[in-house]
């Protein structure tokens, strides 16, 4: 598989970070709010891919729902805008399933059969032979992805796969425990971990010698009447949403012992009922439970973080959500308890982008009061530079043409506007920057989007000084690109421009940008800088083909206009 297409494989890890919320093609013009017409927000996050999304609103005590469904090369082969919750297909909401496993957590601490502070050692005992390091781990930090494990168990056998979760059993899910290294004895910096919300399952099964899917169905999709909501679909299969990746179908995935980090199908209407119950309260039919399921328990990256749940804002005006991933479909929960208003989108298409609903949602709910400023381009030099999140992430600043472009690491370029007094903002995306100094130097850049914050610190690391293709020169990469090859799979190209920022397409992987290299006309690079494109130009100038630079050159005529 090239290694482009091994970025595609990443896009969960994006996606629940960071980087996710702020990549490539999430721009909101204008941001929505929980009363526009949700066929509005279908189309904001299926946009022409091929599948289908199905988006539940509940705003003034009202449930609204729409349906889109798009066949192939984006035409749209049926919508609603209005969908009978009977009839509404299932989707795999992958680790939206997370919120419900810390429910079930959450449920247990509140009759005291576990406690937060209860460790691996204590309640696997007998069961597992662990280090002392990983005997250490608690509860909380599981459920806030502080234990110090990895995204996945050592032996997990990876995302190419087509259906990776189901043959890991309790037996492995142990062995997998037993066998993990850690450098250090917990807490760490929060790091999302699959499998740490699989121990947590583990330890409630466990403790009431039941399989997790039936703790769910007795302590929170029967009590609430949520029909639809399973692990194991059984005569409901027929219900199932197909699922594609851009061209082809996307396999559905089962779970076996992880099945607590992403088991569940559901539909918007049953995740409205569970979020109705969420916002009720203690007084609600969850009862007191809920409270600890919505408290912070701690911090990720920017976001806090309570039973498995992220959430943003002041306490008075908290944001609860989570986003899922499969194989074949990205989701959407998320609730505003202080205006009781909910939003569920479900998209049967591995590249919707349910996370531009996300953006557009905390932008309106926490919108940025600034005002453009005039700047001129000598001071923003001042501005360039790679600034540090975490191990993984960084913001890199670029100057050009007078303008501070701004990206985050998995991200395309977007420009900023100055506000004056070191900050700048991105009022489609509801994203303020301010900048600060240490002895008259940058130092750091706090961000907030949303609700959410974190700072960065800057490095001794130059930033490229070009960030995106002059606005007369994008249209010209534009376009289809294609080699075929008798012995190795087609070598098939999109490229598209946003704003001067290029996005491609290989094949049906994620769409990625690529940056321009000051000083070699018509080559650009990918994040990864082994991978490079050079555009080639007839004798008139006209763009004709695309080489690929990966490990040998190959040559990609355009075609079509």
């Amino acid at each position: 598989m090239s290694k482009i297409g091994n970025v595609g494989a990443l896009w969960c890890r994006a996606l629940l970070g960071l980087a996710g919320l702020l990549a490539f093609g999430y721009a909101v013009a204008q941001p929505p709010s929980f009363a526009t017409d949700p066929a509005v927000l279908a189309r904001m996050a299926l946009r022409d891919e091929r599948g289908s999304v199905s988006v539940g609103l509940w705003h003034a005590g009202k449930a609204r729902f729409a349906f889109l469904q798009n066949g192939g090369q984006g035409a749209a082969s049926g919508s609603s805008p209005s969908v009978d919750a009977a009839s509404q297909p299932l989707y795999e909401i992958g680790s939206i399933t997370k919120v419900f496993t810390g429910l079930l957590l959450a449920q247990s601490v509140e009759r005291g059969d576990l406690a937060l502070e209860d460790n691996l050692g204590m309640l696997l005992q007998d069961k597992a032979t662990l280090s002392p390091e990983v005997a250490a781990i608690t509860l909380r930090q599981l459920v806030t992805h502080s234990a110090c494990l990895p995204w996945d168990p050592p032996d997990f056998e990876g995302y190419a796969s087509g259906d990776p979760f189901s043959r890991f059993s309790r037996r492995r899910l142990l062995a997998a425990l037993s066998n993990q290294p850690l450098a250090s004895a917990p807490p760490c910096a929060a790091a999302y971990s699959n499998f740490g919300l699989g121990v947590v399952g583990l330890v409630l099964s466990e403790r009431y010698g039941k399989p997790w899917q039936q703790l769910v169905r007795e302590n929170i999709t029967g009590p609430l009447g949520m029909q639809d909501t399973v692990q194991d679909l059984g005569d409901k299969a027929v219900r199932m949403a197909p699922a594609f990746n851009h061209r082809v179908t996307a396999p559905l995935w089962d779970f076996d012992a992880l099945a607590a980090a992403g088991a569940l199908r559901s539909t918007p209407s049953d995740l409205l009922v569970f979020s109705r119950a969420l916002m009720a309260g203690r007084s609600g039919p969850l009862g007191p439970a809920v409270e600890r399921l919505l408290t912070p328990l701690g911090r990720y990256r920017e976001s806090e973080i309570g039973y498995a749940v992220m959430m943003r804002g002041p306490p008075e005006k908290r944001t609860y959500f989570h986003f899922g991933v499969t194989a074949g479909f990205r989701t959407l929960w998320m609730i505003a308890p202080d205006t009781q208003e909910a939003a569920v989108v479900l998209a049967s298409s591995a590249h919707a982008q349910p996370g531009r609903v996300f953006v557009g949602l905390a932008a309106s709910r926490y919108p940025v009061a600034l005002e453009s400023a005039a700047i001129d381009a000598a001071p923003l030099a001042a501005y360039a530079g790679v600034y540090q999140i975490d191990r993984s992430t960084s913001f890199t600043f670029v100057p050009q043409d007078g303008k501070l472009y701004r990206r985050i690491t998995g991200g395309g370029y977007r420009a900023l506007q100055f506000a004056g007094n070191d900050t700048f903002f991105d009022g489609d995306v509801g994203a303020v920057y301010v900048f600060s100094r240490e002895n008259g130097a940058l130092a750091r850049v706090d961000f907030t989007q949303g609700g959410g914050r974190i700072r960065a610190t800057r490095t001794d690391k130059a930033a490229p000084t070009v960030a995106v293709v002059a606005a007369d020169r994008e249209a010209d990469y534009v376009g289809h690109y294609h080699l075929g090859r008798t012995l190795r799979r087609n070598l098939d190209f999109d490229v598209t421009s946003e704003a001067g920022q290029l996005g491609v397409r290989s094949a049906n992987w994620e769409r990625r940008p690529v940056f321009p290299m000051a000083d070699r006309p018509d080559r650009f690079v990918y994040e990864n800088a082994r991978i490079q494109l050079q555009f080639e130009r007839d004798a008139s100038g006209k763009v004709v083909a695309l080489v690929l630079h990966e490990g040998g050159e190959f040559r990609m005529p355009r075609v079509g206009e």
